[in-house]
């Protein structure tokens, strides 16, 4: 049975992976499905795979250069006279701007240069920066709340744009979010 709609997913999910992991076979083999040391993929999607791992991580380094400017636009209208908790102002620019430009800091040096597993998937790491000022923990809560908002819409457009990283036809509903 043909399932052409789950190719785009099914892609993104063996490029997380390095390149010894998908076509080494041995007792590292995630997937348990390789029995010849070789697996059975065609030229052509050996290819689509390298340029989908190629988009996917220019995608991680985009997310972290978006996360920056994109929360200090919006963050300016956030500032305003009104300084109480709660209400959906800013209520301490100084403070906030720079706890963003710690968590840039941060993030560039998790997903870029440690390059842990994250640096591969970028809708793990547009979660994961979503939650780097929480709520919960946050002494703004209207920052944390506009991260929060700039992820959800991040792993959005994120999710449509697998089908083109791997040059996959769009043949099914792949629009929902994991």
């Amino acid at each position: 049975m043909e399932a052409p709609e789950l190719l785009p997913a099914a892609f993104y999910d063996i490029s997380r992976y390095a390149y010894s992991q998908i076509f080494e076979s041995g007792d590292e083999d995630p997937f348990g499905i390789f029995p010849a040391p070789c697996p059975l993929l065609s030229p052509f999607d050996i290819q689509r795979l390298t340029i989908g791992k190629e988009a996917i991580h220019h995608m991680v380094i985009n997310l972290i250069r978006a996360m920056g400017s994109s929360l200090q636009s919006r963050k300016s209208s956030l500032h305003g006279r009104n300084r109480r908790p709660n209400t959906g102002v800013c209520v301490s620019a100084t403070s906030c701007k720079k706890d963003f430009s710690e968590l840039m800091d941060l993030a560039t040096q998790h997903y870029l240069f440690d390059k842990e597993r994250g640096s591969c998937d970028p809708l793990y790491v547009a979660e994961e920066l979503g939650q780097l000022k929480g709520t919960e923990f946050s002494e703004c809560q209207a920052c944390a709340l506009v991260l929060e908002d700039w992820a959800s819409k991040e792993r959005e457009r994120i999710w449509k744009l697998i089908p083109g990283w791997f040059r996959l036809e769009l043949v099914g509903a792949f629009t929902s979010v994991i």
